[in-house]
């Protein structure tokens, strides 16, 4: 049976409410969620029953029971005013009440705990903070390959925003996978049904995400984003609907997405061949995975000699923060030489995670995915340039040596670098490009 209310549709109403208390008697399977305890206890303080919080609201008996039981866990903006209103509360109070209906994907428990220095992205921070300023982009794509740190940036730039201008940060976790198969990660806050369904991109999450979000003053995270979420059909329903708000997503593939929305992450700069041994702690790279380092071990103090190595470790590790991490935790038990020298000789050693890593067990294993949904004219340019030459090449030379014409070539190198895939010099007012180490560490692994 479909019941339409004032202002909240309810699937299978729920049966009278028992004496005792919400969620008891016939209605078996349903439990009172944060908000619907809170409604009660709001109900309840002001000495108002059931009858008579639906008359005052104009909400019907049945729709404010099955809010509180919890059978209808997310009520739109418009039942929520019109409870506060009845109920009497206040600007701050009627805050609340909107926060806590909002499912704990949405909440600032759902953003992903980071700890560390966060260094070398000081232009990228304040790119981004005036893309997504006042009158400015209300949507923008951060891109790049796993690791390089578009999640840290976007939280960043997004707590940012909070701070210097009061806007609302709604985070929407996509990235991981136990989630979209319906499996919530042990400890992660309770994320229900909808959420799920605005993953899959079903048409009633959509439908329910953009209630939720319709008056909000904020930005909206769409982390870890992937080409089945239909990104671009997804942020266009919100945008078009949601007049306040602005969208920040993350994603290893962009498909699909606007090219004026792009913004891609390189990874951190790296030292080069003559950086005098006293620059190199600041130079980003090598600053970060020393940071890292002495966290593990807050001896650690490195001599000219083991700063050089630190460095090797950095370019061959490309500067990605993810893979300086494990690289930093394998300094437990190997020296930054030993390191180094692994790299050389078994990197895959050193970028796959300690066992103890239950997270993410496997490293860099989008990567492969990236290679995989690659065309067969942009894997064998990669194959082609990395393996005739170990230095960088411009967009005239790969085309010359790949038999193609330069607009050909020029869009692959588009999309590559896009994708992260490959590092961007320039060199006498000319672009060169080199394919990231990791890439290739990442065919080995397929390979093996």
């Amino acid at each position: 049976m479909r019941l339409r209310n004032h202002d909240v549709v309810l699937e299978n109403p729920s049966p009278p409410e028992s004496s005792a208390g919400v969620g008891s008697g016939g209605d078996e399977g349903v439990r009172a969620t944060a908000f619907g305890r809170r409604l009660r206890d709001l109900r309840l303080r002001t000495g108002l029953s059931q009858k008579q919080l639906a008359t005052s609201s104009t909400l019907s008996v049945r729709a404010i029971r099955d809010l509180e039981n919890g059978r209808v866990r997310q009520p739109r903006m418009d039942t929520l005013r019109l409870l506060s209103a009845a109920l009497g509360l206040g600007v701050p109070e009627m805050d609340r009440l909107a926060n806590d209906h909002l499912p704990g994907a949405l909440t600032r428990e759902a953003e992903p705990a980071v700890g560390g220095p966060f260094l070398g992205r000081e232009q990228e921070v304040a790119a981004l903070t005036a893309m997504l300023g006042p009158k400015r982009h209300r949507l923008v794509t951060i891109t790049g390959i796993e690791g390089v740190g578009k999640t840290r940036l976007a939280l960043e730039v997004a707590s940012g925003l909070e701070t210097s201008e009061g806007l609302t940060v709604v985070w929407l976790p996509l990235d991981d996978d136990r989630f979209r198969g319906g499996n919530t990660p042990v400890g992660a806050p309770d994320r229900p049904a909808w959420l799920r369904e605005v993953v899959r991109s079903g048409l009633d999450g959509r439908r329910r995400l953009v209630e939720t979000s319709a008056e909000v003053d904020g930005i909206l995270v769409l982390d870890g984003a992937r080409p089945e979420d239909e990104l671009e059909a997804l942020t266009t329903n919100i945008l078009a609907a949601c007049p306040l708000l602005r969208i920040l997503v993350t994603t290893r593939d962009p498909v699909g997405m606007p090219l004026d929305t792009l913004f891609p992450l390189a990874p951190l700069p790296l030292p080069s061949a003559d950086t005098p041994t006293a620059d190199l702690d600041q130079v980003p790279s090598v600053a970060l995975l020393l940071a890292r380092m002495k966290r593990i071990q807050p001896a650690f103090r490195p001599d000219p000699r083991t700063l050089a190595d630190v460095a090797d470790i950095c370019r061959a590790l490309d500067g990605i923060p993810a893979a300086l991490e494990v690289a930093a935790h394998w300094s437990l038990i190997y020296s930054p030489r030993q390191l180094a020298h692994q790299l050389d000789t078994e990197p895959l050693s050193v970028v796959r995670r300690p066992h103890g890593d239950h997270r993410r067990p496997e490293a860099f294993a989008s990567v492969h995915r990236t290679i995989a949904a690659l065309s067969r004219r942009q894997r064998d340019l990669l194959t082609t340039m990395s393996s005739e030459t170990d230095d960088y090449w411009s967009v005239p030379e790969a085309a010359n040596r790949m038999g193609m014409t330069a607009a050909e070539c020029a869009d692959d190198v588009y999309h590559l670098l896009i994708l992260g895939v490959l590092r961007r010099v320039d060199h006498h007012d000319v672009a060169t490009f080199r394919m990231l180490n990791i890439v290739g560490i990442a065919w080995l692994t397929a390979a093996a």
